[in-house]
This record gives C-alpha cells, sequence and structure tokens, in this order.
C-alpha cells in the first residue's frame, strides 16, 4: 500500500515538474503566482541544456544549396527565454542541477 502511494506521489511530482520545465507550455503563460515552480523543476534545468548545446550558433539554412538562412539558432533559444550567451549560463544550469542532485 505505502509503494503504491509513493508510486502516485512521484508521478505527479515529475509530471508537475515536466509542466514546468518550459518545454511543453510557454512558462509566460502560466499563471504568476505559480511561476516560482519552474525554479523547482531538475527538467527545466536539463532541457535548456539541451537547448543550449544544440541550437546556440546554429543556421537554420534552405535546403537548396543556398546561403539564405531564414532562422538562427540563437533566435530559438531567445524565443523561449533560455540565457545562451555566456558560457555561465551553459554551466549555470549544470551547478542547479547539482544542487539538486546533492539536495535531494
Amino acid at each position: 500500500r505505502a509503494l503504491v502511494v509513493s508510486l502516485i506521489i512521484v508521478i505527479f511530482l515529475f509530471v508537475v515538474m515536466m509542466v514546468f520545465s518550459g518545454f511543453l507550455i510557454d512558462l509566460k503563460s502560466v499563471f504568476p503566482f505559480l511561476q516560482w515552480i519552474q525554479w523547482l523543476s531538475a527538467f527545466r534545468y536539463a532541457t535548456n541544456i539541451l537547448s543550449i548545446n544544440e541550437f546556440r550558433d546554429l543556421n537554420f539554412c534552405l535546403a537548396n544549396q543556398t546561403t539564405n538562412c531564414p532562422m538562427m539558432g540563437d533566435h530559438f533559444l531567445t524565443l523561449r527565454d533560455i540565457p545562451h550567451e555566456t558560457a555561465w549560463d551553459l554551466w549555470a544550469n549544470f551547478v542547479a542541477l547539482l544542487v539538486m542532485i546533492s539536495l535531494f
């Protein structure tokens, strides 16, 4: 019985962390009194690391071998409100994950 209750609690916490990661929904559309939950989401820091790693300094050019690049990866990161200008912006997410790991 305790295993079932703990499993339900863990699933609930994971769903809340996924919702407030900023990947599934835009965090600006969340009610202001709930926006603080994003800072407790381990998924937020992990998706920020992956997004910065994949999109920083990337150009999305057309497939016909032209130099026409309608979108830049930095623009995507700016649209998602992910800080990415300095190396610390990437490492701050790693530090946040390490702090969460050590606390838990």
